[in-house]
This record gives C-alpha cells, sequence and structure tokens, in this order.
C-alpha cells in the first residue's frame, strides 16, 4: 500500500515539474533541500517553511515570490500540506519527502545505483525529444480552425522526423508501465492530437481552394 502510494506522488511530482518548468523545479528543488536541511527540533513544526524557501531562492539570485506554486502543490498536487501556521511563520510539510526527491533525481537524471541501464537509456531518449515542447505545440495547434502554411511545415516535419521516434519509446516503455506511466500518457497525447491535426488536414483537402486559408493569404500578399 505504501509502495503504490508512493508510486503516485513520485508521478504527481513529475507532472508538475514538467508543467511548471524551471521555476516548478527551482522551487520544489529547493524546498527538498531545506527538508533534509532542518533539524529534528524545526521538524516539529514541519519540513520546510514559507520564509526559508524566500531567502534560500534570493541567496541564489531568484526573486520571485513562490506563493502561488505552493498553493498549487497543495491544493491541485496534494504534494505538500501546511502543517503550522502563526502571524509570523508558515510551514508546510511533504505527503512522502523520499517519493518526491527520487521524481526530482529521476526528472534531473541521477537514476538509483540499481536501475537497470536500459531504463536509463529510455528516459534519455524520452528527454531528447523535448516532449513537453511537441504537445505545447501539438495542443496550439489542435485548437485553430484552420492552419498555417507554417504550421502544415512544422506538422510534416514532426511527423517524419519525430514521431516514428515517439512510437519506438512508446513501444519500449509500455513493458514497464509502473515506472513510465506518466511519460506514456504524454506520447499518447501527442499521438493523439497528432492523429486529430491530421484529419483537419484531410478535410482542408476538400474545402474550395478559394475558401481556404492559403488562398487567402496568398491573395492578401499579391495586393501587398
Amino acid at each position: 500500500m505504501y509502495i503504490e502510494a508512493s508510486s503516485v506522488v513520485k508521478a504527481r511530482a513529475i507532472e508538475f515539474i514538467e508543467k511548471y518548468g524551471d521555476k516548478g523545479l527551482i522551487v520544489l528543488k529547493t524546498a527538498v533541500e531545506l527538508s533534509y536541511e532542518n533539524s529534528s527540533r524545526l521538524k516539529k513544526m514541519g519540513d520546510f517553511s514559507y520564509s526559508q524557501l524566500v531567502m534560500r531562492l534570493r541567496s541564489s539570485g531568484i526573486n520571485y515570490n513562490p506563493s502561488n506554486l505552493l498553493r498549487i502543490l497543495e491544493k491541485e498536487y496534494g504534494l505538500i500540506y501546511k502543517s503550522y501556521e502563526s502571524s509570523t511563520q508558515k510551514w508546510y510539510s511533504f505527503v512522502d519527502l523520499d517519493a518526491v526527491k527520487d521524481a526530482l533525481d529521476e526528472y534531473m537524471g541521477h537514476p538509483t545505483a540499481l536501475e537497470d541501464p536500459k531504463i536509463t537509456y529510455m528516459r534519455i531518449k524520452y528527454r531528447s525529444l523535448e516532449p513537453i515542447r511537441m504537445l505545447k505545440l501539438l495542443r496550439s495547434m489542435a485548437l485553430k480552425s484552420s492552419l498555417t502554411k507554417n504550421d502544415k511545415k512544422l506538422f510534416k516535419k514532426m511527423v517524419f522526423n519525430d514521431l516514428k521516434h515517439v512510437v519506438e519509446i512508446l513501444d519500449e516503455m509500455s513493458e514497464y508501465m509502473d515506472i513510465f506511466s506518466n511519460e506514456i500518457k504524454i506520447l499518447n497525447e501527442i499521438l493523439l492530437l497528432a492523429n486529430t491535426i491530421s484529419s483537419k488536414l484531410e478535410r482542408e483537402k476538400n474545402v474550395p481552394r478559394y475558401h481556404s486559408k492559403d488562398y487567402v493569404e496568398e491573395r492578401l500578399s499579391l495586393t501587398c
């Protein structure tokens, strides 16, 4: 039961990092570092305090307010909870500190000594694809009523250069679903969106040329 709970926490931590990028990674990593550094006396109030986090971020040259990311970690991902609060202090604790640290190590490429080299290699290939960049681009295209020439060029390049690797890695990771559940979800969404966009392109072929976006753009360029 504990192992299952830890795997869920780990998956949520990775999902948070992938969604909120460098800011999310830095805030979470700093909070984890403080949690391991704090003495048992301080631990009575929680793993880390808001003021500690702000001071550590500022000492690293980072001046943004972490309040919103802490709220997201607590309310949306359930990774932390408010363990103590007074008029002058606010402390947080992790629901599973070790699981979050494992997620950070995995995301940052610090595999455990016992990890299968095949799993490490799959992670390297997955990251090299920049799946979050692909996902954002495809989501943007899928929301458009029609695609521009540049959109079509980017999509074709992605299909013939990247999607075959997505399928290969997805096939490999499917044998380790308990380890790569979050990665598999992202890769499947990439394929689903790509299929949606290709269907959109097929429908656009059946639209009379003088109604198409490309035709309108072409005519506008001639009048300029």
